[in-house]
C-alpha cells in the first residue's frame, strides 16, 4: 500500500516567492536605491563609505549663482534674474549707433540751427555789357543790337549773418579782370588809327543787402538784393574821354570815369543796385558747395539792365 500523497509546488511558485522577498527588502531599506529624474543623467555610484541618505543642505555652502561674501553689515545684492534688469551698456554693444540718417535730402532741423554765420568764396565769371569809348566791338550797332560783351574772370567774397530763421544780412565784394585788345578805326583819310589801348579793364564791386534763405535741410536756396558801388579802371587813354585824357566837349568820360575840376577823366564810383540767387548743398556740418549768379544795374537808370553780371561756384563755411 502506498503512503499518503506528497504536496509538490506548482511551477512558478518559486519565482513568486522570490519577488515577494525582494519587495520586502526594498520596503525595509528605502534609502538603498533612489530613482533618478527622467530629465537628469543617472547619479554616480556612491562609495561604500558614503552615507545612504543625502546630507542636509547648508545655507553657507557656495552655489553656482552665489556671489562674493559681502562685508560685515552690508546686504549682498541679489543676482539678476531677468536680462532686462541689467544696466544698459554703452554703444555700440547694447545701444544703436548714433549715426545721421542716410536720407537725401536730410530734412532734420539740426542742419539749420547751427548756421548763424557764413563766409563764402567764389571764383567768378564776369561780363560787362557797357559801351567803352574807342572800342567798336563794345558799341551798340545801328541795327539796334545792344552793346557788346566784355568777358573776364574774378573772385567774390561774402559774409553772411543770420537775422531771422529765413533772413540773412550779407556784405559782398568782388574783383574781376577783363582783357581787351586795341581799338582801331578808319579816319577821314581812310587810314587806320588806334582809338583805345590794349590791356585789362579791372572792376571792383561791393554791396550790402538782405538775403532770403529758404532752408530745405541739406539744400539752402538764397535770394539776394542790395545796393553798392562799382569802380572801373580801364587802360590808359589815347583819345579824349578816356582815362587820364581831357573830357569831351559835353564833359563826358568813359565808363566808370568822371570829369574832374581840371577837365580830365579820372576814376570814379558807379552807384548800382543788384539782385541774384544761389543754391548751396551742405556737404559737411559746416561746409557747403553751390552755384550763384548776380545781375547789376545802374542806380540812376535801373531800367538799363544788366550792365554787369557775375556767376560762379561757391565754397562756404557755416557756423
Amino acid at each position: 500500500m502506498s503512503g499518503p500523497p506528497q504536496l509538490r509546488p506548482r511551477p512558478g511558485r518559486v519565482g513568486l516567492a522570490v519577488l515577494w522577498t525582494a519587495a520586502a527588502v526594498l520596503a525595509a531599506a528605502p534609502g538603498l536605491v533612489t530613482a533618478a529624474p527622467p530629465d537628469l543623467p543617472p547619479p554616480a555610484a556612491a562609495s561604500p563609505a558614503a552615507p545612504s541618505t543625502p546630507a542636509p543642505a547648508s545655507s553657507s555652502a557656495p552655489t553656482a549663482t552665489s556671489t562674493a561674501p559681502a562685508p560685515p553689515g552690508e546686504i549682498p545684492p541679489e543676482p539678476p534674474r531677468d536680462p532686462n534688469d541689467l544696466a544698459f551698456m554703452r554703444a555700440p554693444n547694447n545701444q544703436p549707433q548714433p549715426l545721421r540718417p542716410r536720407t537725401s535730402p536730410d530734412l532734420r532741423r539740426g542742419y539749420s540751427s547751427v548756421r548763424r554765420f557764413a563766409f563764402t568764396a567764389a571764383p567768378l565769371f564776369a561780363s560787362f555789357r557797357l559801351p567803352f569809348a574807342g572800342r567798336p566791338d563794345s558799341q551798340p550797332s545801328a541795327a539796334g543790337r545792344p552793346a557788346g560783351r566784355t568777358h573776364g574772370v574774378g573772385l567774390g567774397l561774402e559774409l553772411d549773418v543770420q537775422l531771422l530763421r529765413w533772413m540773412w544780412m550779407r556784405a559782398q565784394g568782388s574783383y574781376s579782370v577783363h582783357p581787351v585788345g586795341e581799338g582801331r578805326a578808319l579816319d577821314k583819310d581812310m587810314k587806320t588809327v588806334i582809338t583805345a589801348a590794349d590791356g585789362t579793364i579791372r572792376a571792383l564791386g561791393f554791396g550790402v543787402g538782405p538775403v532770403i534763405a529758404l532752408d530745405l535741410g541739406r539744400f539752402l536756396t538764397l535770394i539776394e538784393g542790395g545796393v553798392g558801388g562799382l569802380r572801373v579802371a580801364p587802360p590808359g587813354g589815347v583819345q579824349t574821354g578816356q582815362l587820364g585824357k581831357a573830357c569831351t566837349q559835353e564833359g563826358a568820360c568813359d565808363v566808370g570815369l568822371r570829369c574832374s575840376a581840371d577837365n580830365k577823366c579820372q576814376q570814379g564810383l558807379i552807384p548800382e543796385l543788384y539782385f541774384g540767387a544761389a543754391i548751396d548743398l551742405l556737404a559737411r556740418r559746416h561746409l557747403s558747395f553751390g552755384a550763384q549768379f548776380r545781375y547789376y544795374a545802374l542806380l540812376t537808370a535801373p531800367g538799363k539792365f544788366p550792365v554787369y553780371l557775375v556767376g560762379g561756384l561757391r565754397v562756404a563755411l557755416r557756423f
